[in-house]
């Protein structure tokens, strides 16, 4: 009897093991369509958002980094930015947009030779995806005319299902490198880092991550679009032309030039706009919140202070839900056989416990140890565990076995 009642507490955890991949695979088949606007409304949704959107306290603003909007300036009027900025001693001056054709001659000289004077420039390129092929096999890049005053960085932020200007881009991760042909390049913050404090940049990189998750610190002014406020100190083009701003602010520090509307403070522009973990809403978001500028600033940020997010892997992930689905299992088998007018009821209730447990396992560690959990598999497999495992004592038990066949041979009778 003993025998048995373990033997069926592995047969119904493998059960719904199946069940799940069923699922699982239903879904890619898009099956379940109808319910695309509930799933649409939640799937870009993670608990750990709930951390940074509303349980973190904003930060220091974080000194070491600067950020200028170069706005809709022509080339010329970036190149006397550039001068200004130069002139104050910075110790890195990284550009996040492209100079892709060429323009105006005098603009063209007047941004070349700019660049020429910098002694620490870090200039962005951007990774062309060829499906085909499964991998980045070409470049968009700035003329060769300006890179060769440079460093490259690629400027490629992840930002899953969005493959137009307009889609919902949420950003919560990076690459840290990539291959290219047969050359690697660094991902703009970390060549920023790269550039600034080489140490901190190889610490990193020899974590041997692939993709990070960005820790978020804040933004610049966002008129509430999250709690952060003000973390990275910003000037518009026009207090630099006015010079109306302490050098010291710029003085060795690393300054990351990009556009953040078309004046510092523009609500309206989307352009180079996404949606991050700090938003205000983070379910059914309405405004994107930061500028990609600003979250190759967070980048540089966390790694020069230290300050990455960790995270468990798919296998320790798979792992601890099998366990856990079947400590389930047991449990709601003894239920089964011992009390079983108690078995809905018991179980439903262990399950909210249990889901909510994890719930809040998830933002707690999260909050505490930067850890991310990886326990979606288990998230499902208690929701399932109940049902599924009556399925399984009810149906497939009993089609397994002779005294089940029988009964239910003589409803076919009938």
């Amino acid at each position: 009897m003993f025998r048995k009642f373990w033997l069926d507490t592995i047969f119904g955890t493998l059960f719904i093991l199946g069940l799940m991949w069923l699922f699982q695979n239903m879904t890619q088949m898009k099956i379940f369509d109808m319910f695309d606007p509930i799933g649409e409304a939640l799937s870009d949704v993670k608990l750990t958002d709930v951390v940074y959107s509303q349980l973190r306290e904003p930060l220091p603003v974080q000194e070491d980094v600067v950020l200028v909007n170069i706005g809709l300036l022509p080339r010329a009027g970036i190149a006397e930015l550039i001068n200004i900025i130069n002139d104050h001693n910075p110790k890195v001056i990284g550009v996040d947009t492209f100079f892709r054709v060429p323009k105006d001659s005098i603009g063209d000289a007047m941004l070349e030779e700019s660049f020429s004077k910098v002694e620490n420039l870090v200039l962005v390129n951007k990774l062309l995806y060829n499906p085909a092929t499964d991998a980045f096999d070409s470049l968009d890049v700035t003329l060769p005319r300006f890179t060769q005053h440079a460093e490259i960085g690629f400027a490629n932020l992840i930002a899953p299902g969005a493959t137009q200007q307009d889609d919902l881009k949420n950003t919560r991760e990076f690459a840290v490198k990539e291959r290219s042909g047969d050359q690697d390049y660094l991902a703009f913050g970390v060549k920023l880092v790269d550039t600034y404090a080489p140490e901190k940049a190889e610490k990193f990189v020899n974590r041997g991550n692939d993709v990070e998750v960005i820790n978020y610190r804040g933004n610049v002014m966002d008129f509430g679009a999250t709690r952060y406020g003000t973390t990275f100190f910003a000037l518009d083009f026009t207090d630099v032309f006015m010079e109306n701003f302490d050098p010291s602010v710029i003085e060795d520090k690393i300054v990351i030039m990009c556009f953040m509307g078309s004046q510092l403070g523009d609500r309206l522009s989307t352009d180079d706009k996404y949606y991050t973990p700090i938003n205000a809403k983070y379910a059914g978001k309405s405004d994107a919140d930061m500028f990609g500028g600003v979250i190759h600033a967070n980048i540089v940020a966390m790694i020069l202070n230290e300050d990455y997010i960790n995270r468990m892997s798919e296998t320790k992930g798979l792992i601890i839900s099998v366990v856990l689905l079947y400590l389930t299992v047991t449990l709601f088998s003894l239920i089964y056989k011992t009390i079983p007018t108690w078995y809905d009821g018991t179980t439903k209730l262990i399950q909210i416990i249990l889901i909510l447990f994890l719930m809040y396992l998830t933002i707690q560690v999260f909050d505490s140890f930067n850890y991310e959990l990886d326990l979606t598999i288990a998230f499902i497999a208690v929701a399932l565990s109940g049902d599924a495992l009556e399925v399984y004592y009810g149906v497939i038990k009993n089609l397994l076995s002779k005294q089940g066949r029988k009964e239910l041979s003589k409803i076919k009778k009938l």
